[in-house]
């Protein structure tokens, strides 16, 4: 069967049927896969059960040639570091297997540094029949939704990226060390499409430079009641040996793990695509 690509919802993202991800992919899947995922914002491709850590970088790769170990060594799969387990299951004596909660709020990858995540992929080796959904949000959709107004008002503003401002328990606990703030653009410009998408989020954006206290918070409190609006939103439910890539130029996300029942067990693999720093 040939691959094709599907249209997954009305808000968001493409599923790829016909494409198996055990075997090397030729330049045909690859170039199909990237395009989709340019278009979409977020590819899925289903029924993958079984893939080496060697398959889950070579498809990772089709996003970008970098990729970042994640902050959190102990959880750093054993075979690479490039891969962080994600996981609710413990080991005897109750050592986690993997991070339980990668972020059960909403937000765009690493945005607090200089350059951000360009992409993030996500392998489902195990999921609960119902529970550890993650939710999804279209920031491009909803930037091109936005009155001129308000995009005049956007215009050239730039906005402070803090890691602490959502991980401050993680510090507490001495498990890493803070990274500097980041400062990007309220509004960047997609390297590759041109498009334009809103760049702030409730996790790690701080404040707007340039405004006072009050009325920066007022704005993205604004920004971000329109971008959590139904329309721009989807949920995405897992099944074992699931693929999900997202643009974090285009997208932000939220786990929801924090409220899944400790019995029910999900055990994910993620990597990080390097990205580049946010252009207006």
């Amino acid at each position: 069967m040939s691959a094709s690509i599907h249209t997954l919802t009305p808000e968001l993202g493409a599923e790829i049927r016909g494409i198996d991800l055990a075997a090397p992919l030729d330049d045909a899947s690859r170039d199909l896969i990237y395009r989709a995922f340019l278009e979409h914002h977020l590819v899925v491709i289903r029924s993958q059960a079984g893939l080496s850590t060697a398959r889950v970088l070579e498809l990772s790769r089709v996003f970008g040639r970098d990729l970042e170990p994640h902050t959190f060594q102990e959880f750093h799969h054993p075979e690479t570091p490039l891969i962080i387990v994600l996981s609710n299951r413990t080991e005897a004596g109750g050592k986690p297997k993997g991070l339980a909660d990668a972020g059960t709020f909403w937000h765009s990858d690493v945005s607090y540094q200089a350059n951000p995540a360009k992409a993030t992929l996500l392998y489902a080796v195990e999921v609960p029949e119902d529970g550890g959904d993650t939710l999804f949000c279209n920031l491009t959709a909803a930037y091109e939704a936005l009155p001129a107004a308000m995009k005049a008002r956007l215009d050239g503003l730039t906005a402070v990226h803090d890691y602490l401002h959502s991980k401050r328990d993680i510090l507490v606990e001495g498990k890493v060390a803070a990274p500097p703030p980041g400062v990007h653009p309220v509004v960047r410009t997609h390297a590759e499409t041109g498009r334009k998408a809103i760049y702030i989020n409730p996790a790690y954006t701080t404040h707007i430079e340039g405004l006072e206290s009050a009325e920066s918070d007022a704005l993205m409190a604004e920004i971000f009641d329109h971008c959590l609006a139904e329309r721009f939103r989807m949920t995405y439910r897992w099944k074992p040996g699931d693929v999900v890539v997202w643009d974090n130029a285009a997208t932000m996300h939220s786990a929801t793990t924090k409220h899944l029942d400790p019995a029910k067990h999900r055990t994910l693999w993620r990597t990080i695509i390097s990205g580049d720093t946010p252009v207006r």
